[in-house]
């Protein structure tokens, strides 16, 4: 019935297919992954796809049963991107390396080009980010300093990383690394 009406378009039905399963899926991700951020983006994609594939779905087969199989295609999906951005973050470690043992690394003005790309940022975000990643201090001591609350510290800290990962600068981590 359930699979029916998804079939068919009826936004409720997916409402009660995604209040019902949310959490389990959430769960199983969670378990597979250790990461609350990474499992809730999981299930946001599961749930797309099961709506995306909707017409795909079949009644012979209880709801539950389809939408862990999406859950485990997506989880595979995830695996190969996480497998290819450690490959690319390999390759930016060595390629820094071979740059460095070159002495070409003078050439290269990694903070010019960091602070470029963090220009992007709001002034707070900024400095929460460059106080963190670069300077190496903890949450609290940045709330200490900055005179704002923890909480302030890590909601300007995960959007800072969401906009880096957002521009897809991959390489910055590999910069960061390199400035320590």
């Amino acid at each position: 019935m359930m699979i029916d009406a998804i079939k068919n378009g009826s936004a409720a039905a997916f409402k009660d297919a995604y209040d019902t399963y949310s959490k389990k899926v959430l769960s199983y991700f969670f378990k597979k992954t250790n990461s609350v951020e990474d499992s809730k983006d999981l299930v946001q994609i599961t749930f797309c796809k099961l709506w995306q594939y909707r017409q795909s779905l079949s009644a012979d087969f209880l709801p539950e049963q389809q939408l862990f199989h999406i859950a485990r295609t997506v989880f595979i999906d995830y695996l190969r991107k996480q497998s290819k951005m450690h490959k690319v973050s390999a390759n930016v470690k060595s390629n820094i390396e071979t740059i460095k043992n070159a002495d070409e690394i003078y050439e290269f003005d990694v903070h010019e080009r960091l602070q470029k790309i963090l220009s992007g940022l709001p002034a707070l975000r900024k400095q929460v980010f460059e106080l963190n990643k670069i300077e190496g201090y903890s949450y609290k001591e940045i709330a200490e300093i900055l005179s704002i609350p923890v909480k302030t510290v890590d909601n300007n800290l995960a959007k800072a990383l969401k906009y880096l990962r957002g521009i897809k600068l991959i390489f910055i981590i590999a910069i960061i690394h390199f400035l320590h």
